[in-house]
């Protein structure tokens, strides 16, 4: 939701700052190649200029960045962690994570943005990040949503963060099309998708119950699933609200059948250690990985055969920690 409000904001701003041009978009998935596929695609074409939103790029795919900021003018605004290789200068925003991309563009867009048709928009992006952790941010929430509770999700900003990873989630091979239904605000699309998509993730949480893998007294949780969208991130996210302080990590399949990825969140206050580091333990010394996001929500994908060895990393991992605490 944060990239796909990134976007919003980011056209409506050159639209008005510059109506002579007109924005390409190109959504590119977190997977080695990503960039280096998009970088491909205009270097023959008229794009001089490029902007990175939301992407954790510095990190796995530093290199491919690299090249991108050779052959283009780019601008990278981010707030996924900083790695330490990333060269810093005047082209490079990166923000700390509570500050998320769409939040830290909707505010530079102060003048330019249409505040009055998008408050709903970042005040979503900002839920579905985790930016009201932060009270500047909680309180820029509850100037438009004076009833959001961070405890309480039945208001209706958190309905619409609901309904906006449905869309999200189903369309997440065409993200154009769900790029379209933002812009247009085809909430009668978006309902209709959010029915289908939530009965389906009713059935897995259910099943999650029933099925996953448990460690630590219930404090780590492991669960495979299969669905014919890709819940992986909402799953998660649903259920480290449920389990507060749990630590859940949740497996599915890619386009790619040896490849796996899953989906660690933690929604606990403090964090006993941050997701991004665990998954980073887990998939140490494993070949064609990638790891990295947020302290209580990140990602991985890794070699199927490697699965038994990526969780064996990760209780070792979780087990010092709490172990220390």
């Amino acid at each position: 939701i944060d990239g796909m409000a990134s976007v919003v904001f980011m056209v409506e701003i050159l639209n008005k700052k510059y109506p002579e041009i007109k924005p390409e978009i190109h959504f590119c998935k977190y997977v080695i190649g990503g960039l280096d596929k998009i970088g491909e695609e205009l270097k023959n074409g008229k794009v001089k200029k490029i902007f990175i939103l939301d992407l954790n790029a510095d990190m796995d795919m530093i290199e491919e960045l690299k090249e991108i900021q050779n052959n283009f003018d780019v601008l990278f605004i981010d707030h996924h962690p900083l790695n330490p290789k990333l060269h810093i200068d005047d082209k490079v925003i990166k923000t700390e994570g509570k500050d998320c991309t769409s939040l830290v563009l909707f505010r530079f867009g102060e003048d330019i943005i249409d505040y009055k048709k998008w408050s709903w928009l970042a005040c979503v992006a900002s839920i579905s990040e985790f930016a009201h952790i932060k009270e500047e941010n909680l309180k820029f929430v509850q100037i438009y949503y004076p009833d959001f509770n961070p405890d309480k999700k039945d208001s209706d900003v958190f309905k619409i963060v609901l309904k906006l990873a449905s869309l999200v989630n189903y369309y997440s091979k065409d993200s154009m099309k769900a790029y379209e239904a933002v812009l247009n605000k085809d909430f009668n699309k978006i309902d209709k998708i959010n029915e289908e998509v939530s009965s389906e993730m009713e059935r897995l949480v259910k099943d999650f119950e029933e099925n996953s893998e448990k460690h630590f007294n219930n404090h780590l949780y492991f669960y495979f699933f299969k669905s014919r969208f890709s819940l992986g991130s909402n799953l998660s996210t649903t259920l480290s609200i449920k389990h507060k302080g749990a630590t859940i990590i949740v497996f599915s399949e890619t386009e790619d059948p040896n490849v796996i990825k899953g989906s660690a969140r933690n929604n606990g206050i403090p964090l006993k250690y941050p997701m991004n580091d665990m998954l980073k333990a887990g998939i140490k010394g494993l070949e064609k990985t990638m790891a990295g996001g947020h302290a209580p929500a990140s990602g991985a994908s890794f070699m199927k055969k490697d699965l038994d060895t990526f969780k064996k990393q990760v209780i070792e991992f979780v087990k010092s920690k709490i172990s220390n605490s």
